[in-house]
């Protein structure tokens, strides 16, 4: 009676809790994670710690087995990878290399935000409360784990873009988004994959490149191998890496175990939106010792004029898409953009142009 009445009074003062996740509770499991970006990439760094938050909260219970760069499953079958179960884990952009399955999560479209933190967090939250984007994870036997936004689009471009009528008839690397504006915008849109188009570009096959963030075609040495850079009026975020999880695999786990794998990814969020800023820095302390190509952005009426242009017919796209998926496309706009707003507030964001033209200034 006095042990039991001594535990009842621990209980009442807070002094014992029920802990949300214990190692010692968890099978001993390697899971096997997959992408087609390379390991030095800033998505795959970020991963990598997602998943060491993970494996140390579990006290080395849950560990992952790696597989960059496309060497188990390239871009267009990592999310059917995770679905057959090929994989437990990936990370990659659905929306682009699987839109037939995932044209919902689209909802990263052209002039929304060039904040990629707020776009990761409100996308975040739009999946957290969006049934029809679960759903149509679901659908696909996957679990959504994390995601990512790409930075800012720009144009990397061997002609300098004064105005849209300097794109017709250029022949530009792009996708998604700024792949519909551009074409209505006149230029013809080549849809190969990034690392192929910088090969296009050095024989003359492209005459830009598009749909890459700003610090990806830095250090990539883009500003060695054309003339111009460009803001392309503002385009902002065009696409998100998400990581996926197999959703048999994901239901398996105890709720301490997804506890674990939610928390860090949150934790993973906030360290993502801090590696991207600093890697943004660096991009333009590269930038600044270029000798070839020239930085520029287009006026705000020149850029307002693409925008006029092309939102009209790139919503309809969107709208039209989520209708015949049956969801109510205008409202999964409306509060997406109500989250990127609310999140641009707390997380105020310069572009890499626009650190590189300030810096350039001192």
């Amino acid at each position: 009676m006095k042990k039991r009445n001594f535990l009842a009074s621990l209980l009442i003062c807070g002094l014992i809790v029920s802990a949300p996740a214990v190692a010692q509770d968890f099978k001993p499991m390697k899971l096997k994670v997959a992408s087609n970006y390379p390991a030095t990439s800033l998505f795959s760094r970020v991963q990598q710690h997602y998943f060491d938050q993970v494996t140390k909260k579990t006290d080395g219970k849950v560990t992952f087995e790696w597989f960059y760069g496309g060497v188990l499953l390239k871009a267009t079958d990592i999310f059917p990878g995770i679905s057959r179960n090929v994989v437990d884990i990936g990370f990659s952009v659905p929306a682009a290399f699987n839109p037939r399955e995932y044209p919902i999560s689209d909802i990263t479209l052209p002039f929304v935000t060039e904040n990629p933190g707020a776009a990761s967090m409100a996308f975040r939250d739009w999946y957290n409360t969006s049934p029809a984007v679960q759903n149509e994870f679901k659908k696909n036997d996957v679990h959504m784990l994390l995601t990512l936004p790409a930075a800012e689009n720009v144009l990397w471009s061997m002609k300098k873009i004064n105005t849209a009528a300097d794109l017709k008839g250029m022949r530009i690397r792009t996708l998604l988004g700024p792949a519909e504006v551009l074409t209505a915008l006149g230029a013809t849109a080549v849809t190969v994959p990034y690392t192929d188009a910088i090969d296009l570009l050095s024989r003359g096959g492209v005459d830009a490149i598009s749909t890459t963030p700003f610090e990806q075609g830095v250090i990539d040495g883009l500003p060695n191998m054309v003339n111009h850079l460009s803001n392309a009026a503002r385009m902002g975020i065009f696409a998100t890496v998400v990581t996926g999880i197999n959703l048999k695999k994901w239901n398996s786990f105890p709720k301490p175990l997804q506890d674990i794998f939610t928390s860090s990814a949150n934790d993973a969020l906030m360290f993502y939106v801090s590696e991207q800023s600093k890697e943004a820095d660096k991009s333009v302390d590269i930038l600044l010792k270029s000798t070839k190509v020239q930085v520029s952005t287009l006026d705000d009426a020149e850029a307002k004029r693409w925008r006029d242009a092309t939102n009209e017919a790139v919503l309809k796209k969107y709208l039209d898409k989520a209708a015949r998926n049956g969801a109510n496309g205008q409202q999964l706009v409306d509060s997406y953009i109500a989250l990127v707003r609310k999140y641009e507030k707390e997380y105020p964001y310069v572009t890499g142009i626009d650190r590189f033209l300030a810096k350039q200034g001192k």
